[in-house]
């Protein structure tokens, strides 16, 4: 995942005015919240990743890889590259909504308050996933 070092370098160099304008598009017409500059993490958990560099668009599926019950790494997987100078607003949207369904699929219920949760914040109780605020307090697996 670009750092918010890269994403301030980046803000010094102006995109190319099409993409500019798909980023303000996003920005504005997304019914999620929208973080971040150059680089946009959309979704609380973030749903889909959208890194503008200065001649293409990179969509990306956010995922974590656990490396112990505490402690993970971000490993976001690329679904897909739009070029500034071939592509358009209508295929960038539609590979955008194309990972949030995909990622909205990985979420589970958690066993005990229902909810949706993302992956990466549910555990696992006698087999059962269950969200951190769940299983706040007691013994767990991940």
């Amino acid at each position: 995942m670009p750092s918010r070092l890269l994403d301030a370098l980046l803000l010094a160099m102006p995109l190319p005015e099409n993409l500019e304008t798909w980023r303000q598009h996003l920005k504005s017409q997304l019914p999620y919240p929208v973080q971040g500059a150059q680089t946009l993490f959309i979704g609380e958990p973030t749903l889909v990743i959208v890194a503008f560099q200065h001649d293409q668009v990179e969509v990306f599926f956010p995922a974590i890889q656990w490396r112990h019950h505490d402690i993970h790494t971000a490993k976001p997987r690329s679904q897909g590259v739009i070029s500034s100078h071939d592509g358009t607003l209508e295929q960038l949207l539609a590979l955008v909504e194309e990972t949030i369904a995909l990622r909205l699929k990985s979420f589970h219920e958690c066993s005990f308050c229902g909810s949706r949760c993302a992956p990466e914040v549910l555990g696992s109780m006698q087999g059962e996933p269950v969200c951190r605020e769940c299983m706040k307090g007691r013994r767990v697996l991940f």
